[in-house]
This record gives C-alpha cells, structure tokens and sequence, in this order.
C-alpha cells in the first residue's frame, strides 16, 4: 500500500513538475490530474492513494482560503446573494435542457438524465440519483468527465481572456505563517473540516476549514495581516486533489460504457460553453469582473474553482460562495423537488396498475 501511494503521489508530482516548467496556471493541481488519467488510459498498474490525502488537500486549501478572509470581503459577498441565486437557476436550467436532449437521444430513464447532467458534486449527485432509481455508473462517468474537463479548461481560458492581463496572477499573502502558526492553523483547519463532517455540511472538508479558519484569523492575533501558508503545503495539496480527480477513471468502465462514455465529453463541452456565455452576459449586465465571474458559474468543483481564482488573481472567496450556494441548491431545493415528482410518479403508476388488475 505505501509503495502504491509513493509511487502514484510521485507521477504527479513530476507532471506538477512538467506543468509548471511550461508556466501551466494550476500546474501542480492540472499536471498531477493530466498525468494520472494519461498513466490510467495506457495501462499503468498499482496507482492508488489512500481518500483521505484527498481530504488533507481540501482542508489545506480551503484554510488558504480562510485566511484571505476580512469583513470587508464577507460584506461583499453577502451582498451577491441576488446574483448567486440567478446564476444557479440559469445553470440549473441549462443543465435541464441538456438532460432532456440526453434523455431523447441517449435512450436512458429521465431520472438518470437529470442527474448525469444537473453539476452539484460528484458524489452527491450518484448517491441522490441512485437513490431514486438512476444508473449509478453512467451518472459517475458523467460527473467525473465534467470534472476533469472543466477543471483542464477553465484556467487557460481565463488566462487567456484580455482582462487578464490587468490582474496580477498568483496572488500571495503578506507573510508566510512560522512553523508554530502554520502548525495551530492546520489544527483549526483540521477540526472545522471534523465539525462540518458531523453537521453533513456539502464539501465539509473544504469549507469546514474555511469557516473556522476565517473566524480564528478575523478575531484573534495568531495569523497577523495578510497571512499565507508555505507554498509546499499549497503545492502538495494540489498534487493531492490532482491524483484523486484522476484515480476516478477506470479504463474497464469506459471500455464497458463506451457510447455514455462520448455522450458525457459531448455534454460537458456544451455545458462549459453554455456557462461561459452565460458568465459573460452576467458579468456585462452587472458589471462584475469576468474572470469571477467565469469562476464562479463554472460547474467545477468548488475547491477547484477557488484555487485557480485564488491563483490567477480573481476573487476566491466570492468565487466559493458562488459555487457553495449552488451545491446548496441542487441539494436541497431541487434535489427534493426530483425526489417528490419520482414519489408522485410511482404512486400515480402503482394506482394505474391497480386499477388495471382489479378491472
């Protein structure tokens, strides 16, 4: 097992290594994704790493968020609220429209075209819409290749954007925490990530440390002004995150599901352009920066999403309340409107066969 994971964690470290001697944006993150799924689809055996280097990642990462964090910031976030809530049900929307041009041409059940296609987390989407009869495996191949494609694209594209070039990329903090600080932050971080686990908060790892970390860094002295962690922490946690994205691929299930296997590419390019003109129009119309923006509408992943706004010099913090509400979203309001309507159709449809058998 610990030769498995040495050996996995190093080649993607050396395709963080690669991405970044190319000045790649996200290099650590994308070069130990690329490699991965490059290492899966030519045949290389004995890749595994354990889930809960995944789960560092994401504590690392959302306390590198955490410490961005000041009242000014949660202020102008609060006062997005309006414009989150347009955004997702414009995303939600189109993701609608795209599950029922599946469903037509697919030739699958609506419920697994709904699912395959509305973005509220990896997981989450297979486990709700297994639970009300949809195809787990063709909604986890769908979910993992929206994941891997938009985490790939969005920061070339933003980086390639004109705007750009008037924003300062990577953006670090005023100091970097001494051993003792770093050590006590992750503590906090560590405990967040254990106290939204047990309250069932979405991405628990992620914003558990978030919000911990940003209440310790706001009221108390520990971090100072404008703290950061060590760049080998961010950097190792990219890897981390990388690698994990890239293990979801299994070469005999996309051999098995071949044809969901084009269907799921055709669906997340669509969906990606569809946001991005989307993103465009709301940035325009409100006069908000494009590459947030873009960020922030992109159905990513939250973690990522915020590490390449916190690295290409976008807003992270308000790129994650963005796509936080989103998941909020899909996994309350209309995750339970689903589960009423598939409810309502049984009954409807056990009421008809009863109807029918006793005539």
């Amino acid at each position: 097992m610990l030769l498995r994971t040495l050996f996995t964690l190093l080649l993607g470290s050396l395709g963080g290594l690669l991405f970044a001697a190319v000045h790649s944006p996200l290099p650590w993150l994308l070069g130990a994704l690329v490699t991965t799924v490059v290492c899966t689809f030519i045949g290389v055996q004995n890749m595994w790493i354990p889930r809960w280097f995944r789960q560092i990642g994401l504590i690392v990462i959302g306390i590198s968020l955490g410490l961005r964090m000041t009242p000014e910031i949660w202020g102008t976030m609060t006062g997005h609220i309006g414009l989150m809530l347009i955004a997702t049900i414009l995303t939600v929307l189109i993701s609608l429209g795209n599950a029922w041009i599946f469903y037509k041409v697919g030739k699958v059940d609506g419920i697994t075209a709904i699912f395959c296609n509305i973005p509220g987390g990896l997981s989450e989407m297979v486990t709700i819409g297994q639970s009300v009869g949809g195809n787990q495996q063709v909604i986890s191949i769908f979910h993992s290749l929206r994941a891997v494609i938009i985490v790939l694209c969005t920061p070339f594209i933003v980086m390639w954007l004109p705007h750009h070039s008037a924003i300062q990329t990577v953006v670090s903090g005023g100091h970097v925490l001494g051993l003792s600080q770093t050590l006590i932050i992750l503590a906090v971080g560590v405990l967040g990530a254990w106290i939204a686990s047990r309250c069932s908060i979405p991405a628990p790892f992620l914003l558990g440390a978030l919000l911990l970390t940003a209440v310790v860094s706001m009221n108390t002295s520990l971090t100072g002004e404008n703290p950061a962690l060590t760049g080998f922490l961010v950097k190792a946690a990219q890897v981390f995150v990388g690698v994990s994205i890239g293990l979801g691929f299994k070469r005999e299930d996309i051999a098995r599901n071949r044809r969901f296997f084009l269907f799921g590419l055709m669906h997340s390019v669509l969906l990606f352009v569809m946001v991005i003109v989307l993103a465009v129009g709301i940035s325009y119309a409100t006069d908000t920066d494009v590459l947030t923006t873009i960020l922030a509408t992109a159905p990513g992943g939250i973690a990522e999403m915020s590490l390449t706004a916190l690295t290409i010099g976008a807003d992270p913090l308000l790129v994650t309340a963005f796509q936080l509400f989103r998941v909020l979203f899909v996994l309350t309001l209309f995750s339970f409107g689903v589960r009423t309507w598939v409810n309502r159709h049984r009954r409807t449809r056990e009421l008809q066969k009863a109807s029918q058998s006793s005539v």
